[in-house]
């Protein structure tokens, strides 16, 4: 049961529902003809299979998923769904202040601490983010995906996942890592059974993700109408944006 609660990790990319992802997906919109112009090749040993899987997620996301969320953003005021994002992100600290400092990143992982403790405090248990707005004290999300490439570790060959999209071979291991730092798996942890272990970690991670996608301002299906080749299109932007983080 536990390997099932890591796998569902993946869940925290939030690959559909993050700003850089959607600049990603325009800077493929441009780059794409010329790709195959040139013929260029990536490997992707799994391609049928991605590709396959690429347009089941593709029902599913607009079938189920979209209307979901849609459905929330409708219940949902901004400012809670606001705050709510906030409160994980703050969560997100110990994740992010070990993959700060274990690429020599002293001053970003300064800044994360100083962030976690300013919102923690004055912003109420991070539902409000006052480092940023009244300190300007900016995040540094990192990853272990995104160390292992600041060490030159490469992406590997793309995977995409039931339900859960869009990864490669470096990400969806370093995902294993990850979640021992993750403060909601501890929480999932102390139940009393891997039953509700699993649908505690299983549940938050889900409404993080719903939360999430609530607050994007383009739909996936706005983002994905252009694409010449859904899968294709979908596995370069999501290498744009892991390469752009990496690069920072």
């Amino acid at each position: 049961m536990k390997i099932v609660i890591f796998f569902i990790l993946i869940l925290t990319l939030n690959i559909y529902g993050s700003d850089d992802f959607e600049d990603s997906f325009e800077d493929e919109f441009e780059q794409e003809l010329i790709s195959e112009e040139k013929g260029e090749e990536i490997f992707d040993p799994l391609y049928y299979y991605n590709r396959f899987m690429t347009d089941v997620n593709d029902v599913v996301i607009i079938n189920v998923i979209q209307p979901v969320v849609d459905g929330y953003r409708f219940v949902t005021p901004q400012p809670a769904r606001e705050s709510i994002g906030n409160f994980f992100d703050n969560l997100y600290y110990p994740i992010s202040f070990c993959n700060n400092l274990l690429q020599l990143k002293f001053e970003n992982s300064a800044n994360e601490t100083l962030r976690f403790l300013t919102n923690s405090t004055l912003g109420l248990f991070g539902l409000f983010d006052v480092a940023d707005e009244w300190f300007d004290i900016k995040p540094h999300k990192e990853d272990f995906g995104q160390t292992l490439g600041h060490y030159g570790v490469g992406s590997g060959f793309p995977i995409v996942l039931p339900l859960l999209g869009q990864t490669n071979l470096r990400d969806f291991g370093s995902g294993f890592v990850d979640v021992y730092a993750d403060p909601v798996y501890w929480y999932a942890e102390a139940a009393n059974s891997e039953s509700l272990e699993f649908k505690r970690y299983v549940g938050l991670k889900s409404f993080e993700t719903i939360n999430d996608l609530s607050q994007s301002e383009i739909t996936y299906e706005e983002l994905t109408k252009g694409a010449i080749e859904l899968y294709p299109f979908i596995r370069d932007a999501y290498e744009q944006r892991r390469n752009k983080q990496i690069g920072e």
